[in-house]
């Protein structure tokens, strides 16, 4: 059986467990949107950026608020990523060396 205390400590090392999680998925986020030409922590761009945990230790990323110009080139490049990934497999189809 656990006691008050030792339930706490799990209580906190599954939130500090998941915000490390959060924080290295944002980082990543955050690499793709600068290749991008995004850049993270600029107003006009995209605010905000931020890895986050419940207390259960669930891990999440906040994204704030983005303007719209951002989030039109998001969704431009995630359709045009998506319909190169479903054409692949058709042209392979198609091509008898590979």
């Amino acid at each position: 059986m656990t006691t008050d205390i030792e339930a706490a400590a799990q209580q906190a090392d599954a939130f500090l467990a998941g915000k490390k999680r959060a924080d290295d998925t944002a980082f990543m986020l955050g690499r793709v949107l600068k290749e991008m030409g995004i850049r993270v922590g600029d107003r006009d761009s995209w605010p905000q950026l931020t890895g986050r945990a419940s207390l259960s230790g669930e891990p999440y990323v906040y994204l704030g608020t983005v303007p719209l110009m951002t989030a039109r080139k998001l969704i431009d490049a995630l359709v045009y990523a998506e319909s190169v990934k479903r054409s692949v497999p058709e042209q392979r189809a198609f091509r008898p060396d590979v």
